[in-house]
């Protein structure tokens, strides 16, 4: 029997009948019938059905992957953040830990001649003091771990000075700026006043 005489077999049956029936043929697509007439089934997509889905999935992908690279740029600065401000901390800490005034009476800010890091032996002594990229290291000359070797620290310093009121003096002190930056970008700027 041929697709054209089970579609004139199916003439004599009722509205009702031919709505519910299908007929499935040899290429796997089915036709149906309703109100009298053949409706032929979708044989898929067109060519511009799949080229406006393919553009949808490309913009979908892209504003993912966007979204996805955001967040790892945001999670490397945190971390980056967070090892400067180690590094900053670290080198205030040694700076702070000195007295004030210089042992040998010297009043000229920076390192006196001879003086390196492990010999400075006042606040002063590291104004100007910079270190890294790849070579920071602690007081006692051991290298940070590869982490930190992109960094670079530096110290700046400003004499400071105030008047409280009913004091009837006025304070002096240094105000000691350390900044850590990484590829040129100040990551960490710490500040501390020295009072004299």
């Amino acid at each position: 029997m041929s697709k054209t005489e089970t579609t004139r077999g199916l003439a004599d049956l009722s509205d009702d009948h031919l709505v519910k029936l299908r007929i499935f043929c040899a290429d796997g697509l089915h036709m149906g019938y309703q109100n009298g007439r053949t409706i032929r089934a979708c044989r898929g997509f067109t060519a511009i059905e799949a080229l406006v889905a393919a553009t949808i999935l490309a913009i979908l992908t892209a504003s993912v992957s966007g979204a996805l690279m955001a967040g790892r740029a945001q999670s490397k600065l945190a971390r980056d953040t967070l090892s400067a401000s180690f590094l900053a901390q670290s080198l205030m800490d040694e700076i702070m830990r000195l007295p004030f005034n210089d042992p040998l009476g010297y009043t000229t800010m920076g390192p006196e001649n001879g003086e390196t890091r492990p010999t400075f032996d006042n606040i002063d002594d590291y104004c100007g003091y910079t270190d890294g990229p790849g070579t920071i290291t602690d007081i006692a000359s051991n290298a940070y771990p590869d982490t930190y070797k992109g960094f670079v620290r530096t110290v700046s310093m400003t004499a400071v000075s105030t008047s409280p009121t009913g004091w009837n003096r006025t304070l002096t002190g240094l105000l000691v700026t350390v900044s850590v930056t990484k590829d040129g970008v100040e990551l960490v700027k710490l500040q501390r006043i020295a009072w004299n």
